[in-house]
């Protein structure tokens, strides 16, 4: 009950403009494509127009678009990077000509005439964190460019200076809107200043205009990288929860759904988790490549419709839960009074814990070269667990690794180097471990086959009387139930997703 008491209770802050309603919702390159400039290797799959324009057309064809997925979202490295093309005048941006001949304008035209919203990204810094020309110091006339290619979405990364980012995120707020054209603005400005959520100026992002904005760690193609995001939006939820809402958003990073590096049991934990949070569903794969089973879960009505829910309130994870427990229950309330519920089999039953001394997490350290974030997995920190505080500066990324496969628990550890780029997860993997002696990582000591039974209690998310339960993925009702349900044999790292609707109150239909 006190997890949905909390969310009525909540005071949500309200958007500067009137885009983004409702969670974006498209496909970026970055997850699978990152940096490729080198056509002449290959073309199918390097930054360029043909890139883009192949996967607008699936995005059509594969009825991504009709499901609600509406943009194609440029990533780092399109820019033309040395002297400006002839013909070119001043500092304005512009696209590399060889691998973008037609030009910008030519490509948001071509995704405009298949209704596809057209997608970009610059920096708030000198360069973008691939080298290539940015926007600091020039949002006026970058908005202005970008406004007459036709761009639809603009995501904002930093990779530079901090001490710019409270101006900089600002003045390009404030170009957009006086760019003349509606630009979905997405920042990752919260994403370079700690993973504190409790601490964030969360108004300035809204005030600036900001639609949406990334907060944590870029997400990686493994199961560790992704639970360790799920883990952090449960930890920090009570603090994030108030400033999501239409208009503004947290940004979880990009779907791994048909990426083919997590499970199908693991990508419909993420659909589930980023459907309860009401994150933007931006797919990460290659829209000509998605499984068929990867493709029934990005299509799913009503997982869609759960995370596009006009109320627009962030779900919560029950406050009888933390990162450390073996299940976990997650819900979020609908405008037309249904609940929907993510019972999370993170660890399986049967799971012994590794208990210890050690800092709470967020818990960061200054290594060798980098910085360290030992949370280990949602059990403390793992360093001081094994090391001194004094040892601990001298540590290698390497040696962190061997101490983290030394525990059963740890799953893996963010980094942030002294470049500028965003923090990075390193999940520690069978094969990251391989040279460790730790054959066994990645499976910590749980009974049986990993499936556990997981019950709600109606009384948890304030439903009472006779309950309703639809299963999410199976598409069909399950039938009256009173008091709780219980989800039998949930796969490890598997989550049921359920819409409960009070029999008193009107059902769902899809």
């Amino acid at each position: 009950m006190k997890s949905l008491m909390l969310m009525a209770q909540v005071t949500v802050a309200v958007a500067r403009n009137s885009l983004a309603r409702t969670p974006p919702m498209g496909w970026m390159s970055w997850e699978i494509f990152r940096c490729d400039i080198d056509c002449s290797k290959d073309e199918a799959s390097c930054i360029s127009e043909w890139l883009y324009k192949n996967q607008t057309d699936a995005l059509v064809e594969g009825g991504y678009l009709e499901a609600g997925y509406e943009g194609i979202h440029i990533d780092d490295c399109w820019m033309h990077k040395g002297p400006r093309p002839a013909g070119t005048a001043g500092r304005e941006l512009v696209a590399d000509p060889e691998r973008f001949p037609s030009g910008m304008r030519s490509l948001g035209d071509y995704m405009h005439a298949r209704g596809v919203s057209f997608g970009l990204y610059t920096a708030e810094s000198p360069t973008t964190c691939a080298g290539y020309p940015a926007s600091s110091g020039h949002e006026m006339d970058d908005a202005s460019t970008f406004a007459a290619w036709g761009v639809d979405y603009l995501k904002v990364d930093g990779c530079g200076a901090p001490s710019y980012y409270e101006h900089g995120y600002e003045a390009m707020g404030a170009a957009l809107e006086a760019s003349g054209r509606d630009i979905v603005y997405s920042c990752s400005w919260p994403a370079y200043i700690g993973n504190n959520e409790s601490v964030k100026p969360f108004e300035k992002f809204i005030m600036d205009g900001c639609n949406l904005w990334r907060n944590y760690a870029d997400i990686q193609c493994n199961w560790g990288s992704l639970s360790s995001i799920i883990d952090h939006w449960g930890d920090y939820a009570t603090k994030l929860a108030p400033y999501a809402a239409p208009g503004h958003w947290h940004d979880m990073d990009m779907l791994l759904i048909g990426a083919n590096c997590i499970s199908e049991d693991e990508e419909r934990t993420q659909m589930a988790m980023w459907s309860i949070l009401a994150a933007p569903m931006i797919m990460g794969n290659d829209l000509r490549r998605v499984p068929a089973a990867s493709k029934a879960i990005l299509l799913n009505e009503a997982a869609i419709a759960i995370n596009q829910d006009t109320l627009g309130q962030m779900g919560l994870r029950l406050p009888s839960f933390t990162s450390k427990s073996a299940t976990q229950i997650w819900a979020r309330k609908l405008a037309n009074g249904d609940v929907a519920v993510a019972l999370y089999n993170k660890l399986g039953p049967g799971v012994i814990a590794e208990e210890g001394a050690g800092a709470p997490c967020p818990s960061w350290h200054q290594i060798r070269n980098a910085q360290l974030e030992a949370c280990g997995g949602g059990a403390g920190d793992f360093l001081l667990r094994q090391l001194a505080a004094t040892e601990i500066t001298n540590l290698s990324l390497a040696g962190a690794m061997e101490l983290c496969c030394r525990e059963s628990t740890c799953e893996g550890f963010t980094v942030a180097a002294h470049d500028g780029f965003a923090p990075v997860y390193q999940a520690a993997t069978l094969e990251s471990c391989s040279g460790h002696g730790q054959s066994s990582k990645g499976a910590p000591m749980r009974s049986g086959d990993g499936t556990a039974d997981i019950q709600v209690k109606f009384s948890d998310l304030n439903l009472f009387g006779d309950v309703l339960v639809y299963d999410i993925w199976t598409r069909t009702t399950l039938g009256s139930f009173r008091d709780s349900y219980t989800a039998k044999a949930v796969p490890l790292h598997g989550t049921a997703f359920l819409r409960l609707s009070s029999v008193a109150q009107p059902t769902f239909v899809v």
